[in-house]
């Protein structure tokens, strides 16, 4: 996981704003499975966005903003990966690709 300032977040939600959703968490809560998706999905695309559809389905005692927190920080845990941006029930994850060559947003991040 990397600390990204200001700039470069704003980068990365540039970047994240036409894509859509590759992942979803839903009401089984999130587990390894999903974990090693979304981790898959970052080696193939370096920025992934995530919905949590399990919002939809709280109960009336839960806080689905500190849920989505603890989602965010599980998810940066298991895929080693840094969370940009949640905004609503979706979530943008980066993760910088392992071979040099491959790294879509690295020039740009750099320069911020």
């Amino acid at each position: 996981m990397i600390e990204l300032t200001s700039k470069q977040r704003k980068i990365l939600e540039r970047h994240a704003q036409p894509l859509n959703p590759l992942a979803q968490i839903g009401k089984e809560r999130f587990n390894e499975e999903q974990a090693a998706q979304i981790s898959r999905l970052l080696d193939e695309h370096e920025l992934v966005k995530v919905r949590y559809n399990i919002v939809r389905n709280m109960t009336e005692g839960e806080n689905a903003t500190d849920l989505k927190r603890e989602l965010d920080k599980l998810i940066e845990q298991y895929t080693n990966s840094t969370h940009v941006r949640t905004i609503g029930n979706v979530a943008v994850f980066y993760r910088a690709a392992k071979e040099p060559e491959n790294r879509k947003f690295e020039k740009e991040l750099s320069k911020a």
